[in-house]
This record gives structure tokens, C-alpha cells and sequence, in this order.
């Protein structure tokens, strides 16, 4: 395997000759060389400081397989290649079956057998950690996967149960007990918002996150989530104004992610607005582009925090006031319209509340 670029060898070997022969062998250009005596010294090393080892089985504090086990116990990120002799040409066998990327009998280097050895075992070693990777992120799907269903399902069936009850299925109810209802359900919905925030985010940080593509009617998507968040506004007495919500052709997107999307900027309108307010919700076309616009009556955002919002666990001096925000959801909401190629922004004036703007595209230029 030809080299490309320098790099550095660790040799761990007590005999100086062989050590030598070695870097005689390799070409300067291609390759530099750290020298080491014992796996003590070698140990001392920063594994910063080279790219790849070749080991001797017998040194003067380690023999054997347990040479290579000990190196191979502190050291994980780096390949290893056996130097052996013919009489120990099964003990280096044993060692690749432990870990060990190869070995190399010294009666046969060459410059050619060590360079292709080299060469396929830091390409080993590459394969063999992202293939951990990879295993691991599985696991870690499958355990979120796993935890969302555990935790939102009870909270999606509790809802379900509620809102029967408050539309009188179990019985007459008065406006007292109605109300107690409604808090229950906006309290739920809140917090299966929190279940998905966490999700995406562990999802978009471990580049597991995929859109679904599909032509997506963003009018019924907007009326759904209005609908979805009415239960925790009516608590506070706060109305949704649809009535700058127009027709617009259906857009290419991912209706899951689009959805949570607007919950969250739905969430963050409502969290803010004062008691008995009025939250109004715009969408319209324009050159190809879809334009969504939410805008509430808060006391607005100040310039020095506008920079910020989108930051992930980042909230305003008014947002640490509200116990049930994580500073995910606007992180989220620029992650979902970015994947989309969108834009997202803030218009906002201190006391005069903030809107925002989402533009998306109604064709995607890439998937």
C-alpha cells in the first residue's frame, strides 16, 4: 500500500541492531521513528507522537503475550504489528488473534513486506475502530429508541384519557375541573417536547439524523400544531391568530421534522407571551419560498442575546425564569430549517415582543 503522507513509528525493541535495521530499511521521506527500549518507556510516550507500533514479544519488562496485552490494554487507538523471530512466529500468531493488526518475521523484512504491512495494518486498525463506532452508536439508537417509546407512550395514552375527560366522556364536569384538566395536558405535551428535543439532538450530534422527503401541506401542519399547543395557551388565556395563515403549494420536507419544528417556535411564543395575549401566525409564497412568520407578545429580545439563541443549552436572562426550558428547542429549530436549506431569523425589539421567520423552499435542491 503506497505512502502518502509521513508517518511516525513506534519501535519497541531492546535489541539496538534490529531497531536500526529497521529505520535502514524505510525510506526518511516516508516515514520517522520513536525508539524505545522497554514497554515502560514506550508507555511514557504520547500517543500523539506516532501513528503506528512495532513490537518486540520479548522485552526486558515484558515476555511473551503478555507483552503485547499490557501495550495493548494502555493503548487502544494505535495499530500494532509484531516483530518475531521464527521461533516465535506462533506466540506473534496468538497475539494477532488477541488484537494485533499483523506481524512481520525479522529473517524476512524487507522495505517492500514492511511498508505493505504498515500500510494495511493502520488500515485495519481504521476499519476495526469505526466499526466499534459504528457498534456502539446502534446500541445507543436502539437504547433511545427504547427510551422514547418507554416514555412517551404512558404520557401519549395519559393525554388521550384526559382529553376524553375534559370533553365529558367519563361524566359531566364543572369549569373548575376543566380546567385542571387542561393544565394536565399542556403539562404532557410539554414534556413530550422535552422527549423529542432530546432525541433530535442525539441524533443530529451523532450524524444519525435523516430527512424523509415528502410533499408536505404545511397549512395542516400549522393547524395540527396550533391545535396540539391550544390546551397549555388556554391556561393563560392566550389566543392563536391563524387569520395570516394563507394558501400556499405543499413543500418538499421531512412532515415529522417540520412539525416539531414549529411546535418548538409555538412553544417558545406561548412560554413568553404575556397572559391574555395574542400569538399571530403568517404563512404565505413568495419567489419559490415558503414564508412562515410566528410572532408573540413578549416583552422581546434583547440585541446582546439575539446572537445566541440558537446555541445549543443557551437561554435568555427572561428564559432561566422558566423552569421547563433546556435551551434545545431554538437549536433544534435551526438545525431542522438548515437540513431543509432554509433560514431561520429573529425580529425582535425590547417590549415590543418577537417574531420568527422561517424560509423554506418549496423544491429541495438536495436530499
Amino acid at each position: 500500500m503506497p505512502i502518502t503522507k509521513s508517518l511516525s513509528i513506534l519501535i519497541i525493541e531492546d535489541n539496538d541492531p534490529d531497531a536500526r535495521y529497521v529505520q535502514e530499511i524505510l525510506p526518511r521521506e516516508n516515514y520517522t521513528f520513536v525508539h524505545k527500549h522497554s514497554l515502560k518507556e514506550a508507555l511514557s510516550c504520547d500517543e500523539q507522537d506516532y501513528d503506528l507500533i512495532l513490537l518486540d514479544l520479548t522485552l526486558p519488562d515484558g515476555q511473551g503475550l503478555a507483552t503485547f496485552e499490557t501495550l495493548n490494554k494502555a493503548i487502544k487507538s494505535k495499530p500494532i504489528v509484531i516483530l518475531t523471530g521464527l521461533n516465535d512466529e506462533v506466540l506473534a500468531n496468538d497475539a494477532v488473534k488477541l488484537g494485533a493488526q499483523d506481524y512481520i518475521l525479522k529473517q524476512e523484512m524487507s522495505e517492500y513486506i514492511l511498508t505493505r504491512t504498515i500500510g494495511y495494518a493502520i488500515e485495519r486498525k481504521r476499519f476495526e475502530l469505526n466499526a466499534k463506532r459504528l457498534a456502539v452508536l446502534e446500541e445507543h439508537e436502539e437504547f433511545m429508541a427504547t427510551l422514547s417509546h418507554d416514555l412517551k407512550n404512558p404520557v401519549i395514552a395519559a393525554n388521550r384519557v384526559l382529553k376524553l375527560m375534559a370533553d365529558g366522556a367519563a361524566g359531566d364536569i364543572n369549569s373548575e375541573q376543566a380546567n385542571l384538566f387542561r393544565h394536565l395536558i399542556a403539562s404532557n405535551e410539554s414534556l413530550l417536547l422535552l422527549i423529542n428535543n432530546l432525541i433530535e439532538v442525539y441524533r443530529y450530534e451523532n450524524n444519525l439524523y435523516t430527512l424523509r422527503l415528502e410533499n408536505v401541506n404545511l397549512n395542516l401542519i400549522i393547524k395540527a400544531c396550533a391545535e396540539s399547543m391550544t390546551p397549555w395557551a388556554e391556561t393563560r388565556a392566550i389566543c392563536m391568530d391563524l387569520t395570516g395563515v394563507q394558501e400556499v403549494p405543499s413543500v418538499k420536507a421531512d412532515s415529522i421534522s417540520v412539525r416539531r419544528m414549529i411546535q418548538n417556535i409555538l412553544d417558545n411564543a406561548i412560554k413568553f407571551s404575556a397572559d391574555g395575549g395574542t400569538i399571530k401566525i403568517a404563512l404565505q409564497e413568495q419567489d419559490g419560498n415558503i414564508t412562515l412568520a410566528i410572532a408573540d407578545c413578549g416583552p422581546g429580545i434583547p440585541d446582546a442575546e439575539k446572537s445566541n439563541l440558537f446555541q445549543r443549552f443557551k437561554r435568555g436572562k427572561l428564559g432561566l425564569n422558566h423552569s421547563t426550558g433546556t435551551g434545545l428547542g431554538l437549536f433544534i429549530c435551526e438545525r431542522i430549517v438548515q437540513a431543509h436549506n432554509g433560514k431561520i431569523a429573529i425580529a425582535s425589539e425590547e417590549g415590543k415582543g418577537a417574531t420568527f421567520i422561517v424560509t423554506l423552499p418549496i423544491e429541495q435542491r438536495t436530499i
